[in-house]
């Protein structure tokens, strides 16, 4: 029980530093004018956040040339129940994230590399989330405003009754999640071909999560914390006076930007069952090329 106290305690400590010295809470004013939080509304938001992940992976040797569209999705990013989010500076897109829902046809994108971990969480009844596609350009990296993706997604979970986010993440970033986020070990290290790097998966139970971290906390803080920023309404959590969001329900591709998607990116189409494949026909108004 003492080692176990302990333990709780130095996470504790190191999630405070995290959150100390990332300034992940700290939320300029003069962001409040210009930012926008929504759900990608059109095709050419798509583009636009698909475009980012690309530039990104590209700067962070993720990918080793440039895809020939500019940009790196897969089918999963696509489909009618994934739904990408957009961090704008007026009309530029300078973050995305895109939230993926399980489904018995498609899976999720982790799916390839850890579907026997992923049926174990299944077979408990879980349903079960991916946050896929994650980036916020360099010159924009600032750690609040990740944040800000983080918690509109957390928001759409709970409304679509998600009862466990999981994550590919490269391992030297595992120990961040873990500790801020108190996410737990899924699946061990293995390589994510898309990206030609080392990728665990992680899973964070949203059920349990808000009073497993309030409690791991206790009285050690004494300042805003991850857990009222995400439980709070957005102006009280945030401490702007007002927030430029549109989290309206997000609005799914149609079938001919679906097509339009997947015809400029065949390869997001690579490795599909044949039951996906035929699925493919429902998707799109006309005929792709499947590999």
């Amino acid at each position: 029980m003492e080692g176990g106290r302990m333990a709780e305690t130095a996470l504790a400590k190191r999630h405070l530093a995290y959150l100390r010295r990332g300034r992940y809470l700290v939320f300029d004013r003069a962001w409040q004018d210009r930012l926008v939080i929504q759900w990608a509304e059109t095709l050419k938001d798509r583009k636009a956040a698909f475009r980012l992940v690309h530039d990104e992976y590209l700067r962070l040797g993720y990918l080793s040339a440039p895809t020939p569209s500019g940009m790196i999705y897969r089918l999963h990013h696509v489909l009618p129940t994934s739904s990408t989010l957009l961090l704008k500076d007026r009309d530029t897109v300078v973050g995305t994230l895109t939230h993926v829902l399980d489904t018995d046809l498609y899976r999720l994108p982790m799916d390839k590399l850890y579907g026997d971990e992923l049926n174990a969480l299944r077979r408990q009844g879980r349903r079960l989330a991916e946050l896929s596609a994650l980036a916020v350009r360099r010159d924009y990296c600032l750690q609040s405003l990740f944040m800000l993706l983080v918690r509109a997604a957390y928001e759409y979970a709970l409304e679509r009754r998600v009862t466990d986010f999981c994550i590919m993440v490269n391992p030297r970033h595992a120990s961040f999640y873990r500790t801020f986020f108190l996410f737990e070990d899924l699946g061990p290290e293995r390589l994510y071909p898309l990206v030609n790097a080392p990728a665990v998966a992680l899973r964070a139970d949203l059920l349990t999560f808000p009073e497993r971290l309030q409690n791991l906390l206790g009285t050690l803080a004494k300042q805003q914390s991850v857990h009222t920023f995400l439980t709070h309404p957005w102006e009280e959590a945030i401490g702007w006076a007002k927030v430029y969001r549109r989290l309206t329900t997000p609005r799914p591709l149609s079938r001919r930007e679906i097509h339009t998607l997947l015809s400029l990116e065949p390869a997001a189409l690579d490795d599909l069952s044949s039951s996906q494949q035929h699925n493919i026909s429902y998707l799109c108004p006309t005929p792709v090329r499947v590999h």
